[in-house]
């Protein structure tokens, strides 16, 4: 048996009681490390919610190792990952080759950034387009495809929800992502990015420090937001009710 079950964003405090239960069932508990993070010291909660083994997997571990399907074989396995269950392709491809094995698998879902960011600043979630993720760059590693993908869901007025990678534990620093656009914009040069577009950010999204606010480009790398994880939607054209619910629930700047 494999159970491969969304944390939800805080940590064991965001947990049902059907999750609950189950962990509690599970002879060993992997807790994935490396798509997303939890509130600190989250792994060191686990262990009072099981008499079972508790494990953190890095990517190698999910990924390139065999040592989950092979415990999922033989015993009751239960993978933690922060958010949802299935929103990283990587869970999705772990849950196929289970089911190649042979393997009864169980999905819990929970809530993740894609929802919980968009939710929260009231833009209307069927007017967002493609998720981008903001990579790290490097001299030769300078992705402008994350540019092209902002900017066709502009072009078609569908906002854009911009995920941060992730480096020591912590995500990208909000301005970094800015900088990184800018010249990319300097690359590609259509106008998109610049001083006055409307750049939302989403800082501890369901945590007790969240912050969620807005403004042009310019003022949001003047105000330098902090702290990890962070997140960014670039809006496209928002409606009056959108604009309405964004001014209630975010603070501009």
């Amino acid at each position: 048996m494999l159970n491969i079950m969304g944390l939800g964003l805080r940590g064991v405090k965001s947990l049902t009681l059907e999750e609950a239960d189950a962990i509690r069932e599970s002879e060993i508990v992997y807790f994935e490390t490396y798509t997303s993070i939890s509130p600190q010291d989250t792994i060191n909660s686990i262990p009072s919610l099981t008499k079972g083994i508790v494990k953190p997997a890095d990517r190698k571990l999910v990924e390139t190792d065999k040592e989950i399907i092979n415990e999922a074989k033989k015993k009751n396995v239960t993978l933690l990952v922060t958010g949802d269950a299935l929103s990283a392709t990587t869970h999705n491809e772990l849950r196929m080759e289970a089911k190649k094995s042979g393997i009864e698998v169980r999905i819990f879902e929970n809530a993740s950034i894609i929802t919980a960011f968009i939710s929260r600043t009231g833009l209307f979630n069927y007017k967002f387009g493609n998720i981008v993720s903001m990579p790290f760059v490097y001299e030769n590693f300078f992705p402008v495809s994350v540019y092209e993908r902002i900017y066709t869901n502009y072009s078609n007025s569908m906002h854009t929800l911009l995920l941060l990678d992730l480096k020591d534990g912590k995500t990208m620093h909000v301005c970094e992502a800015l900088s990184i656009l800018l010249k990319m914009e300097e690359k590609k040069g259509k106008g998109l990015i610049n001083s006055g577009i409307i750049v939302i950010a989403g800082i501890g999204i369901a945590s007790e420090n969240e912050r969620i606010i807005y403004g042009t480009l310019e003022k949001i790398m003047e105000n330098n937001p902090q702290g990890s994880p962070a997140s960014i939607i670039i809006p496209s054209r928002m409606n009056d009710v959108e604009n309405e619910f964004l001014n209630a629930f975010a603070m501009k700047i």
